[in-house]
Order: C-alpha cells, then sequence, then structure tokens
C-alpha cells in the first residue's frame, strides 16, 4: 500500500530525529576548544540549556534537521558558536540566514558567537551578552 503524503512526511522527521540523536553524539564527544569555552561559562552561571540539541524543523513542508549548539531551554534561544572556517563565504551566510529564519518560525531565537569572541570576551562580557539577548527575547 502506497504510503500518503503525510506518512512520508512523518517517516522522514522520525529518521530525521534518529539520525540527529547520533549525529548529537558524535558531535558533543567531539567539542572545539571554543563549545568548551560556553559550554563552562554558561554552567558556571547556573544556566539549564541542552547542548549539540538536535531539532527537526519546518515538518509541515520539507522536513530539516539541525544541531544547534547550545539551547537556553526556558528562553528558547539558541546560542551557535561559528568559525570563519565554516561561516565566511556568501553561500555560509546565505546558508546560516535561512537557519536562523526557519528557527525563528518554529519560536526560537538565535544568538552567535564568533570564535575569537569567545576567546577574546571575559566571561562578564560573553554574560552580558546573553543576558540582554534573553532580556530582549523575553519582552
Amino acid at each position: 500500500m502506497k504510503k500518503t503524503k503525510k506518512q512520508q512526511i512523518q517517516d522522514k522527521i522520525i529518521f530525521l530525529q534518529d539520525l540527529g540523536l547520533q549525529y548529537a553524539k558524535d558531535l558533543n564527544k567531539n567539542k572545539t576548544k571554543w563549545e568548551i569555552i560556553l559550554y563552562n561559562i554558561l554552567k558556571e552561571a547556573g544556566y539549564n540549556f541542552d547542548f549539540q540539541r538536535p531539532v527537526v524543523v519546518n515538518k509541515l513542508k520539507s522536513p530539516q534537521l539541525f544541531i544547534l549548539d547550545f539551547v537556553l531551554i526556558p528562553f528558547n534561544l539558541i546560542i551557535e558558536v561559528d568559525s570563519k572556517q565554516h561561516h565566511s563565504s556568501s553561500k555560509d551566510v546565505k546558508s546560516d540566514n535561512r537557519r536562523t529564519k526557519l528557527l525563528k518560525q518554529e519560536g526560537y531565537n538565535v544568538l552567535r558567537f564568533w570564535n575569537n569572541q569567545l576567546t577574546n570576551y571575559t566571561k562578564n562580557q560573553i554574560l552580558d551578552i546573553i543576558s540582554k539577548r534573553i532580556i530582549k527575547t523575553v519582552k
């Protein structure tokens, strides 16, 4: 029996969720230096967050899997750690903007830190940026 479009989409969502869990587990084992910096800052500050959280978006049309670096759960705030190596070409910027748009449609707010910000800013400066975004998100 042939599956309906709705059943096909549901199957794809389940597949992507399973794939996302495995991929996130692999990423979690291989944290970057900058992810470790932010992880420790968030943990020390007492934030409730998920690290390398898989999320399937655009579920009604064309489901897509994203692995989110950090999600501050109570605020639906995603924090991404970006490097110039992976986010500097116009193609990368366009992809990031599309991703951000889809995540905002799902109710998330996105904050991005460049690696050099996490290296050069103090813990208090980073926490100040995050708290300002949280205040903006809550309003």
